[in-house]
């Protein structure tokens, strides 16, 4: 019997989309699946209008109110019953082959626990929106290959840092053993954070070029959002405490200024998606929410510090491995800062 796959969808107001990524998994030519809806406070219908449609073959966990991706997302495991979970967005869509291709690289890598999916725009499909996860020194993280061309360079499988949180495979027995994501993130960059505690405890991820998924961008926060904006970068203060080595810690505000400065300059020549945040609201109103996030950030430090702790006692990779790992899957400030 192959291993059963558990598919989880957290859904929040996806009624424009949700249909077509149900509809996908149903048709994933993988022999054992199941399918759990994660209903996140949905206002729109979306959830029961699922549930009508599919019946018994959908598994559901309601929630009254919306509890962020990372804590649906961790229900959704609970309730799993299979030995691997493909976690995908309700505004992804997953090619039929998606699944099998998988559990195809999965078999015979024991010391895999993550397997990126190739992840391109939902309407401009010869475009990538993700191969995989890249880190900047500070705790901020990009898509690999975001943005450019789909074609030959992302033909090859090979390993990468972690899976982005849009789509991708993840071993239950490695979730056990780490733990699963971080529900104080509530959303973004908690997918970097458990993939990169993941490699700590000696885990490591591939990337799939045949295990296609068609992503809508931010389709529910929006992508320039006062949301995203506050969560991404007090989520990456959270990643730096946690996650970086000491000396990379101490020096990561010099690689943020770094960060400012070109998003600053960004902003000013309307590249990047700092721009786009300006066009929409202000410098002003970015500012506001930058000192927010570092606020945030400050008030939950304690708190960071001792899961630090904890994942130093987990740890596998020698300080050394640890500091490749970072080097080899480094995110360029120019690229994070000029790339929309």
């Amino acid at each position: 019997m192959p291993p059963l796959v558990s598919a989880i969808v957290v859904n929040r107001n996806g009624r424009e989309w949700l249909d077509e990524c149900l509809e996908a998994l149903f048709a994933q030519t993988w022999p054992d699946l199941e399918v759990i809806l994660v209903e996140n406070g949905s206002t729109d219908g979306s959830g029961d209008a699922a549930v009508a449609r599919w019946g018994g073959r959908l598994r559901c966990v309601r929630n009254a109110r919306n509890e962020g991706f990372a804590r649906g997302n961790n229900q959704g495991i609970a309730e799993a019953r299979g030995e691997w979970l493909f976690l995908i967005n309700n505004d992804a869509t997953a090619d039929p082959r998606c699944v099998e291709e998988l559990m195809a690289a999965a078999a015979g890598r024991p010391d895999a626990g993550m397997f990126a999916c190739r992840i391109v725009r939902h309407e401009q499909p010869d475009v990538l929106d993700s191969a995989g996860l890249l880190l900047y020194p500070d705790g901020m993280c990009r898509s690999r290959g975001w943005e450019e061309p789909d074609g030959p360079p992302y033909d090859r499988s090979e390993e990468v840092l972690c899976p982005h949180g849009a789509a991708g495979l993840w071993r239950k027995a490695m979730l056990d053993e780490v733990g699963g994501f971080d529900e104080t993130y509530f959303a973004y960059l908690e997918d970097l954070d458990l993939g990169f505690r993941a490699q700590l405890g000696g885990w490591r991820c591939w990337y799939v070029p045949g295990a296609r998924v068609r992503h809508r961008k931010s389709a529910t926060a929006g992508n320039w959002s006062k949301f995203k904006a506050f969560h991404a970068e007090r989520n990456r203060i959270f990643n730096a405490v946690k996650l970086l080595p000491r000396f990379i810690l101490i020096i990561s505000p010099a690689f943020t200024l770094n960060r400012y400065l070109l998003m600053s300059y960004a902003a000013a020549t309307k590249r990047g998606l700092s721009s786009d945040f300006v066009r929409e609201y202000s410098y002003g109103e970015l500012l506001w929410v930058l000192i927010r996030a570092h606020l945030a950030a400050l008030w939950r430090l304690p708190e960071m510090l001792r899961k630090r702790r904890a994942i130093a006692r987990k740890r596998k990779l020698s300080t050394a491995e640890w500091y490749r790992l970072i080097s080899r899957f480094k995110l360029d400030a120019i690229e994070l800062a000029l790339k929309h």
